[in-house]
C-alpha cells in the first residue's frame, strides 16, 4: 500500500491499525525533523550571515568615527603649537603633548582594523606617513620655541610645508570616508537581503510547522479512540510505577536521614567555627589595646618632643585598628559585616581619646553598607587618618570647629569616603611644612590604591578642607531589610591602661 493510500486509511477509517498509524506517525515525525532541522540550518546560516553583515557595517561605521577623529587631533594639535607660538604660554602644550601620541596609536590600530581591505590599508599607511611628518615639523618649531628662537619657528609655520601636509591629510581622510561610506552601502545591502531570506525562512518553517503540528493532532484523535482497548495494559503498569515509587520513596527518605544527620554535623562545625573567630578577633582585639597602652606609657617617658608625637601618632594608628578589631560584627556568611557601626565606633573611639575641650565636633554620616570584614579594617585606618589629620591641622589657632564624615556610595554607584571640615583650609595648614607628604597622606594613599582610589582635596565654602575619596573596586552591597546577620562577632570599647 503506497504512503498516501495508508494516510488516507488511517485519518480517514473509524478503527484504525495500531501498526498503521505507528508508521504514519513515524512518517510525520520524521518529515518534521527533516523540515525543522532545514529550517534551522538555514536560520542558522542567514542569522551568521546577518551577524557578519552587522559587524562589517559596525566596523564601517567605526573606520569613519576614527579618521574623523583623528583629523580633528591633528588639527588639535596645530591648534596648541600655534597658541604656544603665539602666547608662549605652555598650557597650550598639555593637550598637544596628549593628542600626539594618541594620533599615532589611533592610526596604528585603523591599520590593523582595515587590514581586510588593501587599498584603504594603503590610504591609511599614507596618511600615518603624513600625519608623522606634520608632527614632526610640530615637534621642530616647539623645540625651537623652546630654545628662545620664536622667530625661526615662526619662520617654519609662515611656509606651505605644513598646509601641504594638512591638505594632503584631509584628503587622504575624504578619499578613506568614501570608500568607506560606499562599502557601507553595500554591507546595509547586504544586510537587508540576509533579513529578508531569515524573514522567508521563518515564517516557511512556522507554516510548515503548523501544517505538521495539524496533522499530528488529527493522528492523536484517533489514538484517543483506541486507548480504551488498552486501558488494561495501562492499569498494570500503573500498578507496577506504584510500587516502584514506594521503593524509590523509601529509598529517599533513608537519604533525607542522613542529610539532617549531616546537617547537623555541619552546624556544630560551623558553631565551632564561630567560636574560634570570635575568641581570635577577642585576642588580637585585646593584643592590639595592650600594645597602645605600653606606647601611651612609653610616650609618658619620653622627654623629645617629636618623638612624643610619633608615639603618639602610632598609638593612634594602632588604637583604631583595635577598635575596628574589637567592634567587628560578621553576617551569616562569616565573610562580610556592617561598614556604616564599624566607621562610627572608629570616629566615636577618635573623639572621645583625641577631643577634651569638647569644642570641636564630629558629625558622621555613615550609610547602612555591607563590605568585606577583610576590608573593613583598611576603610578604618583611612578614616582615621583623615579625622586624625583634621583634628590636627584644620583648627591651628582656633577654638571651634565641626568635622564631617561620611560614607555612602555616589550617584553612579561608587563608595565614596569624604572628610569634610570647616578650619583653617589646607594652605595655611601646610604653610611652613616641608612639601613632601607625611607618613598619614602616604598611609591614606596606599591603602586606597588597593580599591582604585582617587583622592581629592579642595578648600571647601567655609575656608575649610574637603577630601573625597571615590573607591571604585571595593565590593559593596545594601543590607538585607528582611533579615538581620545571625552570627557575629562583636567586642565593646575597652578601656587603656
Amino acid at each position: 500500500m503506497t504512503g498516501l493510500g495508508l494516510s488516507m486509511r488511517v485519518f480517514g477509517a473509524r478503527d484504525a491499525d495500531t501498526d498503521d498509524m505507528r508508521r504514519v506517525n513515524a512518517a510525520l515525525m520524521t518529515l518534521a525533523f527533516l523540515l525543522l532541522f532545514g529550517a534551522s540550518a538555514a536560520a542558522l546560516m542567514l542569522a551568521d550571515r546577518a551577524r557578519t553583515n552587522a559587524e562589517a557595517v559596525s566596523q564601517t561605521i567605526e573606520v569613519r568615527a576614527d579618521l574623523l577623529t583623528i583629523l580633528n587631533l591633528l588639527q588639535g594639535t596645530e591648534t596648541g603649537q600655534r597658541g604656544f607660538l603665539l602666547t608662549r604660554d605652555s598650557k597650550y602644550l598639555e593637550p598637544y603633548n596628549e593628542t600626539r601620541f594618541e594620533i599615532g596609536e589611533k592610526l596604528t590600530a585603523l591599520e590593523a582594523r582595515v587590514a581586510d581591505n588593501p587599498g584603504q590599508q594603503k590610504r591609511i599607511e599614507a596618511l600615518h606617513d603624513t600625519v608623522r611628518q606634520r608632527i614632526a615639523i610640530l615637534d621642530g618649531t616647539i623645540a625651537m620655541a623652546r630654545e628662545g628662537d620664536f622667530e625661526g619657528a615662526s619662520k617654519i609655520v609662515g611656509n606651505d610645508r605644513g598646509k601641504a601636509l594638512m591638505d594632503e591629510s584631509r584628503r587622504l581622510v575624504d578619499e578613506a570616508i568614501s570608500e568607506e561610506n560606499a562599502l557601507l552601502a553595500a554591507r546595509q545591502e547586504s544586510a537587508t537581503r540576509s533579513h529578508t531570506w531569515l524573514f522567508t525562512a521563518l515564517v516557511g518553517a512556522l507554516v510548515a510547522s503548523f501544517i505538521l503540528a495539524f496533522l499530528a493532532l488529527q493522528l492523536t484523535r484517533r489514538q484517543f479512540m483506541n486507548m480504551k482497548t488498552r486501558r488494561d495494559q495501562l492499569l498494570r503498569l500503573n500498578e507496577e510505577l506504584e510500587r516502584r515509587v514506594a521503593e524509590r520513596t523509601a529509598d529517599l527518605e533513608r537519604a533525607r536521614e542522613l542529610a539532617e544527620s549531616e546537617a547537623g554535623r555541619a552546624e556544630y562545625e560551623r558553631g565551632r567555627v564561630e567560636l574560634l573567630l570570635r575568641d581570635v578577633t577577642h585576642r588580637v582585639g585585646n593584643n592590639l589595646a595592650m600594645v597602645s597602652s605600653l606606647l601611651r606609657m612609653q610616650q609618658s617617658k619620653v622627654n623629645d618632643g617629636e618623638a612624643r608625637s610619633a608615639l603618639e601618632t602610632a598609638r593612634g594608628r594602632i588604637q583604631t585598628i583595635s577598635t575596628a578589631q574589637r567592634r567587628l560584627r560578621l553576617g551569616a556568611d562569616l565573610q562580610s559585616t556592617r561598614a556604616d557601626e564599624l566607621l562610627e565606633a572608629v570616629v566615636s573611639d577618635l573623639a572621645d581619646s583625641t577631643l577634651e575641650n569638647g569644642t570641636l565636633t564630629i558629625v558622621s554620616d555613615f550609610q547602612p553598607l555591607i563590605v568585606a570584614s577583610r576590608d573593613t579594617t583598611t576603610l578604618a585606618v583611612v578614616l582615621g587618618e583623615l579625622v586624625s589629620n583634621a583634628i590636627k591641622h584644620a583648627f591651628q589657632g582656633r577654638s571651634s570647629g565641626e568635622i564631617k564624615a561620611s560614607f555612602t556610595l555616589g550617584p553612579d554607584g561608587i563608595p565614596l569616603l569624604a572628610v569634610i571640615d570647616d578650619g583653617i583650609g589646607m594652605e595655611a595648614a601646610t604653610s611652613g611644612k616641608p612639601e613632601h607628604p607625611g607618613l598619614g597622606t602616604t598611609i591614606i594613599d596606599n591603602l586606597s590604591r588597593q580599591y582604585g582610589g582617587e583622592i581629592k582635596r579642595h578648600t571647601n565654602e567655609a575656608g575649610g578642607t574637603s577630601i573625597f575619596i571615590t573607591l571604585p573596586k571595593l565590593q559593596v552591597k545594601h543590607p538585607d531589610p528582611v533579615s538581620e546577620p545571625q552570627n557575629s562577632i562583636s567586642e565593646t570599647k575597652g578601656t587603656e591602661q
